[in-house]
């Protein structure tokens, strides 16, 4: 029976030890711990929210964006691309039928109008030639050299004078466009104050 008192006792012993209260450090420590956990899951709350936020503007903007596409966009087919190149029979005077037109075929596509014993070659290859020091038959005779310079200036200027006119027409379209944006942002703006005038 002794015995059995002395192991009744340590057992109560312990079971007093586990019910007493901890130690105030241990029990500083957890709720340090906690309110760090608290403090790391309201931080991941509040960049989570962030997050949200910066997706949803961003595509609040991306809507705007298209919206504005969507109105700026012509309906129907796109005009063809226009071209800065002289009328057929404009190129001026003292030219055979259809001369000013061959010649001004040669200039719109980049190329070096061919003279007298050169048609066949290509501008590389003539100007390869030229460079080695051959003469080319077209460029011996002052007459012919004269009438020929003269020709080609008559292309050129028409070319020229089409392609001045080409960049003038594109900059007043430019110039109508803006103006036409800045009548509609002028309009949209009205249109905005007269609702928020009613609200």
């Amino acid at each position: 029976e002794a015995k059995g008192k002395e192991e009744e006792a340590p057992a109560a012993e312990e079971v007093e030890r586990e019910d007493a209260p901890a130690p105030a450090s241990d029990t500083e420590s957890t709720s340090e711990s906690v309110s760090d956990q608290e403090e790391a899951e309201e931080e991941v709350r509040r960049f989570k929210h962030f997050l949200q936020e910066l997706e949803r503007r961003r595509a609040e903007a991306i809507a705007e964006q298209e919206r504005i596409e969507e109105e700026s966009r012509f309906v129907g087919p796109e005009a063809p691309e226009e071209k800065a190149y002289a009328g057929p029979g404009s190129y001026g005077k003292n030219l055979l039928p259809g001369e000013g037109d061959a010649m001004a075929a040669y200039v719109q596509s980049g190329q070096r109008i061919p003279r007298r014993g050169e048609v066949g070659l290509t501008s590389e290859q003539i100007q390869n030639y030229e460079d080695l020091g051959y003469v080319m038959s077209g460029s011996r005779h002052s007459r012919m050299n004269a009438i020929r310079i003269r020709k080609e200036n008559q292309v050129y200027s028409a070319e020229e004078k089409a392609a001045l006119a080409m960049i003038n027409f594109e900059e007043k379209k430019a110039k109508e466009q803006e103006v036409m944006k800045s009548m509609q942002a002028l309009v949209k703006q009205h249109l905005q104050q007269s609702e928020d005038d009613k609200d």
